[in-house]
């Protein structure tokens, strides 16, 4: 098999003169500083800081594209039309043209780099008092947290999951330095690499941060929490629960009440949010006031709302029994008859916008980390690591929480995958909690879906994006594929199934292309490999991924 690299050109920030969005260089608004001369005072750095967390709200990664993959790709949400970006995501369809496949990418290095650039030069800025030596540390605390998260978020997406291999396979490309042009050309680290760079920068930033509320930024307790997620990830149970715990026990965050958890979604400063990010009419979401977002596309309320993305019957039925569960009043029916898309939908209302700052449905703070998945960790690892009783006491106070009738169960591993799911649709957990645990998704052939009826039914397996070229006709290849039957590992032809064209497992071809240039991949003559098989009927419930390989 021929073996392509294809590049992606990052230098001191810069994204490619291809790309549809200014580069960290080509421009410099208020938030962005791009060389050290620039870093002289600590209100410069505050506006670099700033800057580091601009492209992280775009509709391109937390606005948009990066809670599509955590929840169209999985069973929580289906798309309503076949011409939508959407559809190809539900389909794992990614080409050269698929702008959700590679914007993820070289918005993640954009942040990482302008991270690294305050990294390297905050330092140097001198200070004139106690007050002014804190806030640099805390500056300087952000930007290792952001950089961290932005490493994290690009491993999860690329790469194995950690338990898969203990980290052996390739991950990010580890970038802790500004990178010129001429040094453009750089190894992929290993999974393992990637997650110890994370761990490094999160405690240290940890030893830098206010423990203090600091709205739509990093603090101590939100650098916490993402490391309890890093541990979690990577099978660190006990690490995990006790970074979790901690957070609960002393940070000042708190569960919502139910009486409130509605409203909620529309203030941003909450006491259940630890870290979210600002979307403002003067730094928005996408170029034409939201109607880029997810959340244009979720809604259904409004005639001139997206109305493209579809809870599935499956979510929908989590609630079947529980009807006092403040979620499930999130699912509402588009009448045919009302005033909203006339769909004859069900739709969810999650997301309602900012109430606080005036806004629409399509502009609302993207929420990256809150304190309910704190107890919903500390539920799960404590099962793992026979901390059982605390275990039980969190999973039963977040179920209680948002349904006061509900009893107390004694959790189990499927329980809390339960709850995480209610929980946090629309946030994007569902499909990396499903791949790192080793689990499979089945779609319900009774959604009715308008996109591609002959894919339901199917069951996913091999859950994530692959950084392999290859040519486009996929009969170029050989179709053998690696199915998992009663614990035991097999190969069988491919032409025993229906492989939905442009689909090519990154397991076939292991993820190992060992140098990358970090910028726009070439647009002729090669399309990506998405790193995900679907199979038509007649695989069921077979998986290949996460910690069963």
């Amino acid at each position: 098999m021929k073996r392509i690299l294809y590049t992606l050109l990052i230098a001191a920030g810069v994204i490619s003169g291809l790309s549809s969005c200014k580069g960290f260089l080509d421009n410099q608004p208020t938030d962005e500083v791009v060389a050290e001369s620039a870093l002289k005072t600590i209100d410069d750095a505050k506006v670099a800081v700033n800057g580091i967390y601009t492209p992280l709200k775009y509709y391109t990664v937390y606005g948009r594209y990066l809670p599509q993959m955590g929840d169209i790709r999985a069973d929580n949400f289906y798309p309503r039309e076949a011409s939508s970006g959407d559809a190809s995501i539900w389909k794992m369809q990614y080409e050269p043209s698929q702008g959700s496949y590679f914007d993820l990418w070289y918005d993640y290095y954009n942040v990482i780099m302008r991270a690294n650039t305050v990294i390297k030069n905050i330092d140097a800025i001198e200070t004139k008092n106690s007050s002014e030596e804190a806030t640099k540390k805390d500056l300087w605390g952000q930007a290792l947290a952001v950089r961290a998260l932005a490493h994290f978020d690009i491993a999860k997406l690329y790469g194995y999951p950690y338990m898969k291999d203990n980290g052996a396979s390739l991950g990010a490309v580890v970038l802790t330095e500004p990178v010129a042009p001429a040094a453009a050309k750089l190894p992929r680290n290993t999974v393992a690499e990637t997650y110890a760079q994370v761990i490094e920068d999160l405690k240290q930033a940890m030893t830098l941060l206010s423990k203090e509320k600091n709205t739509g930024h990093f603090n101590y307790w939100a650098a916490e929490l993402l490391l309890a997620r890093v541990y979690l990830y990577k099978g660190e149970f006990q690490n995990a629960f006790n970074a979790a715990e901690d957070v609960i026990d002393n940070s000042p965050y708190r569960l919502c009440e139910k009486a409130n958890y509605l409203d909620y979604w529309g203030r941003e400063g909450q006491l259940e949010t630890v870290l979210e990010l600002f979307i403002t009419s003067d730094g928005d979401i996408d170029p034409d006031g939201g109607f880029y977002g997810l959340y244009h596309y979720l809604w259904f309320g409004d005639g001139a709302a997206g109305g493209y993305v579809i809870p599935t019957k499956d979510w929908r039925s989590l609630f079947d029994g529980t009807p006092d569960d403040i979620r499930a009043q999130w699912i509402r029916y588009d009448d045919p008859n009302g005033s909203g898309k006339q769909s004859g939908e069900y739709w969810l209302a999650k997301f309602i916008g900012n109430k606080d700052r005036g806004y629409s449905f399509r502009r609302n703070n993207p929420r990256v980390l809150r304190i309910s998945e704190a107890y919903l960790i500390v539920a799960e690892a404590g099962l793992e690591c026979n901390e059982a009783a605390k275990a039980k006491q969190r999973f039963n106070e977040i179920r209680i929480t948002r349904d006061p009738s509900a009893s107390e169960l004694t959790p189990t591993l499927e329980l809390v995958q339960t709850e995480r799911r209610k929980e946090f649709i629309g946030e994007g957990h569902r499909f990396f909690d499903v791949l790192r645990r080793g689990g499979t998704i089945t779609r319900d052939d009774s959604d009715p879906n308008q996109v591609s009826p002959q894919l339901l039914g199917t069951t996913i397996v091999a859950f994530f994006l692959s950084l392999i070229q290859r040519e486009c006709s996929i009969r170029s290849f050989s179709r053998t594929l690696v199915t998992k039957s009663n614990g035991m590992h097999s190969k069988q032809n491919g032409d025993d199934f229906d492989v939905i064209p442009f689909f090519v497992s990154s397991f076939l071809y292991s993820p190992d292309v060992q140098a990358l240039k970090l910028a726009f991949p070439p647009r002729t003559g090669l399309c990506p490999a998405a790193g995900s098989f679907l199979l038509r009927q007649g695989l069921s419930r077979s998986s290949v991924s996460g910690r069963d390989f």
